[in-house]
């Protein structure tokens, strides 16, 4: 099973849309109406299967504040698994229905940007340094910051509208644990696609693939497919009993919430108040409400995962074998500065216990 989809249970979801219309290339795009016409509404896609996983469940509590801010004059509709259910690069597909109207709003993981034209989220995935939900926190809760990171977005098309953090990512060994240096030799690495992501398991070592969901079950059913990069709440849905390192944190992702820019210059300033006020409201039930990474990592545990530690060498050696990464993005000055002030917070920063994923079993 794929680690952002549960395959064989949900299937693909479309939302109508005004009178009943489906979802599809020939969809109505959203509703430029006049203030006596009616709510106007917009399709808000992600790549996620269902309102049960956690990009789900934010879009369906900004579906809410939305509609409650707006007194039902703005109303979002989303649309499940809008870049198919199997599919490659699927990121990359949901951001680019944007950018084309095709969707009115868009959920993106910003670790997909670096595909997109979009350089400033490269210091926020930059491997092994935002390794906490604390520090990610910090992060999107530092207006300046945060602006700074969204500020590339526009020259993908689409206008920024706020950073959501989601949990922290590991790789997971379906043959054996994924926590020394050794480990990822020429081994087949499941993992979203991100030019900056894939460098860094190519630094390990590994071979990073973005494949369809039938393809990595295959993968894992036959042996060739040795890991996959995601977080401890998706890997529920894996077609097998893995292996994580728990303190082995390759960074945090974060999901972008991206609206097309003529949809957005189209509303009117009562809509468009709604909707900047609305994501300002859901930015902080996210951060207050997402589940914690140590529950995340007993729910794996309980489905029969395992969770082992690495150990200080292990962990030098993983930094040393990617300071080839950070060498290339040290070329940009102002990735290099991101990455500096990032180091800094981390160092204010206080790792709760709830951040930890203890091992098991």
């Amino acid at each position: 099973m794929n680690p952002r989809r549960r395959l064989g249970i949900f299937t693909l979801v479309l939302m109508l849309v005004g009178a009943g219309a489906a979802c599809s290339d020939d969809a109505p795009e959203t509703k430029a109406a006049e203030a006596d016409a009616g709510p106007v509404t917009i399709q808000i896609g992600t790549a996620d299967d269902d309102p049960d996983s956690p990009g789900g469940i934010a879009i369906m509590k900004l579906v809410e504040l939305v509609r409650t801010g707006s007194e039902g004059n703005l109303l979002l509709y989303p649309v499940w698994q809008a870049s198919g259910p199997e599919s490659v690069e699927w990121d990359q597909k949901i951001a680019r229905m944007v950018k084309e109207k095709q969707l009115g709003m868009g959920m993106v993981p910003a670790r997909a940007w670096d595909t997109e034209g979009v350089s400033t989220f490269r210091a926020l995935n930059a491997p092994f340094l935002v390794t906490s939900d604390a520090l990610a926190d910090k992060i999107v809760t530092s207006s300046d910051l945060s602006t700074e990171l969204m500020s590339d977005l526009e020259k993908a098309g689409v206008t920024g509208l706020t950073l959501l953090p989601e949990s922290p990512r590991h790789t997971f060994g379906f043959k054996h644990a994924l926590v020394r240096v050794e480990d990822y030799n020429l081994q087949t690495i499941r993992t979203p696609h991100s030019v900056l992501t894939e460098a860094t398991l190519r630094a390990l070592g590994g071979k990073p693939v973005d494949v369809t969901d039938s393809t990595f079950v295959q993968g894992v059913q036959d042996g060739s497919m040795a890991g996959v990069e995601a977080g401890f709440l998706l890997a529920r849905g894996f077609p097998a009993s893995s292996t994580a390192a728990g303190n082995v944190v390759f960074n945090e992702k974060v999901n972008t919430l991206v609206i097309n820019p003529e949809v957005y210059a189209g509303l009117s300033e009562a809509n468009r108040t709604a909707l900047q006020n609305s994501v300002k409201a859901l930015q902080v039930w996210v951060l207050a409400n997402r589940t914690t990474e140590t529950a995340n990592a007993v729910a794996f545990c309980n489905l029969g995962g395992k969770i082992v530690t690495a150990s200080t060498a292990d962990l030098a050696a993983l930094t040393k074998a990617v300071q080839p990464v950070y060498a290339e993005l040290a070329k940009d000055a102002k990735t290099q500065a991101q990455i500096e002030r990032i180091r800094t917070l981390k160092q204010s920063v206080k790792v709760p216990a709830q951040d930890l994923a203890d091992p098991c079993p």
